[in-house]
């Protein structure tokens, strides 16, 4: 005859034990991807609802909880992470004729046009950024931390200085910051049209 053990004890689950033993997990308010404008003051169709928040997700979201880059550079950082994520994280492959195709398997796919478009999108950014590609790669595409970039404090902070300056040269040219050059809200001309005859 067996003996009667003794229940094991279930433990509290809480948020910072969900996910990766680096993950710091808070409930926050966000846009409700399911919310619904047609329905716009229905208590069923809130425009924002509490959900768990990776606050650790990237690199991006600690420097702009630090108040070191602003909304345009966090937007051009995150528009940065799709286009990167768009084509598979490392640029789009290219095709190897050589290769037979395996038994089962079919000729690989054709990119897509969401893939091209990233594509163009990946080398413009290379181009706008210059040397601070690398930086951008690593920290906004490929989500590590600048402080895995280089124990060096000094690199740490060159680092950083090349990631802001980065962002704000891609906020600029996406269009999410104008670089204090135009206001953004222009008033409209209101000048007579003069028009001639003929």
């Amino acid at each position: 005859m067996a003996k009667r053990g003794r229940k094991a004890k279930m433990n509290a689950i809480s948020l910072p034990s969900i996910g990766s033993l680096q993950a710091h997990v808070e409930l926050r308010q966000i846009d409700n991807p399911l919310h619904n404008p047609a329905h716009d003051g229905e208590t069923w169709n809130p425009k924002q609802i509490l959900a768990a928040v990776n606050v650790k997700e990237s690199a991006l979201v600690v420097l702009k909880q630090r108040k070191l880059i602003n909304d345009a550079q966090e937007r051009a950082g995150e528009k940065f992470r799709r286009i990167w994520e768009a084509l598979g994280g490392a640029g789009a492959g290219s095709f190897d004729y050589s290769r037979e195709p395996v038994d089962g398997g079919g000729p690989r796919s054709a990119l897509s046009d969401s893939q091209i478009q990233a594509g163009i999108d990946l080398a413009e950014a290379r181009r706008v950024l210059g040397i601070g590609y690398d930086v951008m790669v690593k920290v906004a595409g490929e989500g590590k931390a600048i402080s895995e970039l280089s124990p060096n404090r000094t690199l740490q902070r060159a680092y950083t200085e090349f990631l802001k300056e980065g962002l704000t040269a891609l906020s600029i040219h996406w269009g999410f910051d104008n670089g204090g050059k135009l206001r953004k809200n222009q008033p409209e001309d209101t000048s007579p049209v003069r028009t001639s005859l003929l």
